[in-house]
């Protein structure tokens, strides 16, 4: 046996079976956050409500989100701070901290112009 035969071990280390990737949404209207896009159920001037969301965010909290609209109502995006209010069954619920008077104004035009082409 040598001096430095104590060198020689080998240690393996457990591989982690790898987290499933999330896909990023490219069209559509939907939010990010995180780098993480969830699709947009609703868009109104008080908040929104996001669909398959996957709980990164806790109620209460307040984030920075992207949120990019991109159907045949209408066209836009626009960084925003909101408050977490609901997270329930892969919906996030949340609330505008403050909207500039022009994308309040977007997001009424584009409203109105959803119940016009959708009836809803």
């Amino acid at each position: 046996m040598g001096v430095f035969d104590f060198l020689k071990i080998t240690v393996f280390e457990k591989k982690k079976p790898a987290a499933p990737a999330r896909r990023k949404v490219t069209s559509g209207s939907f939010i990010e956050v995180d780098s993480k896009s969830f699709p947009l159920a609703a868009l109104t001037t008080k908040g929104f409500v996001a669909t398959k969301f996957d709980d990164s965010l806790i109620k209460g909290q307040t984030a920075r989100i992207t949120v990019r609209v991109d159907d045949d109502c209408g066209k836009f995006t626009f960084p925003a701070t909101i408050g977490v209010n609901e997270i329930k069954d892969g919906k996030l619920v949340g609330e505008w901290n403050m909207l500039a008077p022009e994308i309040e104004a977007t997001i009424r035009k584009y409203a109105q112009n959803r119940k016009q082409k959708t009836g809803r």
